[in-house]
């Protein structure tokens, strides 16, 4: 599988981001075993962390603020608490901070989530048309779009979320597998 390097400029929090690069490095290593980590290709991917960063930035960088997110808006992500996948995208949603990646991201991120939720092998979780049977569920075509939606979430918040340009020596490269 190919692979594809990003300077995420978003990043606020370093270590996060240094925990980043080395979650997206274990994830090119379960790309290059083929199929067989499918499963755990999906629930590496950093997507969830990256999101998160923007909220971290709009809760603690109030001077500087976030490029594309109005003050009023900031301002009220500031307050909330927000730890878990699903109330990360429901800021985004409500604060329309991922609309111009496409109609349909939220979609996907909401997909991805309960894909993600399938770690728990005794739940039933139930994704519309796919089988309880997770070898037929973490198929090639699956781990490629979640691994596809990882990349595209990357590069959007890099083009439309970096931090001011005198801080890009802060930049954290991060290379993930793209399909």
């Amino acid at each position: 599988m190919k692979t594809e390097t990003i300077s995420c400029r978003f990043i606020g929090d370093f270590k996060v981001g240094d925990n980043m690069v080395y979650n997206a490095g274990l994830l090119c290593k379960l790309a290059e075993s083929g199929s067989l980590f499918n499963k755990l290709m999906l629930l590496q991917a950093i997507t969830e962390a990256a999101l998160w960063e923007i909220i971290y930035r709009a809760q603690n960088f109030n001077r500087e603020g976030v490029p594309n997110i109005s003050e009023e808006d900031r301002a009220e992500i500031e307050g909330k608490k927000v730890e878990r996948f699903k109330a990360i995208i429901d800021v985004m949603k409500k604060y329309k901070i991922l609309d111009k990646a496409g109609a349909d991201i939220y979609d996907e991120l909401d997909k991805l989530r309960e894909y993600r939720n399938k770690v728990h092998i005794q739940l039933d979780v139930k994704l519309e048309g796919v089988p309880r049977d997770e070898v037929k569920a973490f198929t090639d075509p699956v781990r490629d779009w979640a691994l596809k939606l990882n990349e595209r979430v990357l590069k959007f918040l890099t083009e439309n979320f970096a931090r001011p340009a005198d801080l890009a020596q802060f930049a954290h490269s991060i290379t993930v597998p793209s399909p």
